[in-house]
């Protein structure tokens, strides 16, 4: 794979994820949430499969392994600044319980040790939403 092409999709995949996720805040209609939501997918597709060459470049010690690592790293960075963005829309209207959900979905994904600080402004924002509601 080209792993610097990668990375270059890894920032055109984000800034178009930001540039959907800004309209959303705009206006959050139903469409515009389906096309963030389209290009949060395309982010993690890109993150699956960067997150299987960094893998294997390390699991083989190639060359490669600087080059995957970045690419890797990139697009989770992106995925999880347009996550950020996305959720605190849905906590502006009232959609705590969705954004917790998709919170939670990005901590589980980003647990290299590259994505540190990325999962604290995760958790922040998590911690923002305080405390799940019970069942009752």
């Amino acid at each position: 794979p080209n792993l610097r092409a990668l990375t270059k999709q890894a920032g055109s995949l984000g800034a178009a994820c930001s540039q959907a996720a800004s309209r959303f805040v705009v206006t959050p209609t139903a469409e515009a949430r389906r096309e963030v939501l389209g290009k949060l997918k395309d982010l993690n597709a890109a993150l699956v499969k960067t997150a299987g060459y960094e893998q294997e470049a390390r699991r083989t010690n190639s060359v490669d392994l600087i080059d995957a690592n970045r690419a890797f790293l990139e697009t989770g960075r992106a995925w999880t600044s347009c996550s950020l963005k996305y959720n605190k829309v849905l906590m502006a209207t009232g959609e705590r319980e969705a954004a917790r959900h998709n919170y939670q979905g990005v901590l589980a994904r980003l647990t290299g040790p590259q994505f540190v600080a990325e999962r604290r402004l995760v958790q922040a924002a998590l911690n923002e939403l305080g405390p799940a509601p019970s069942s009752p």
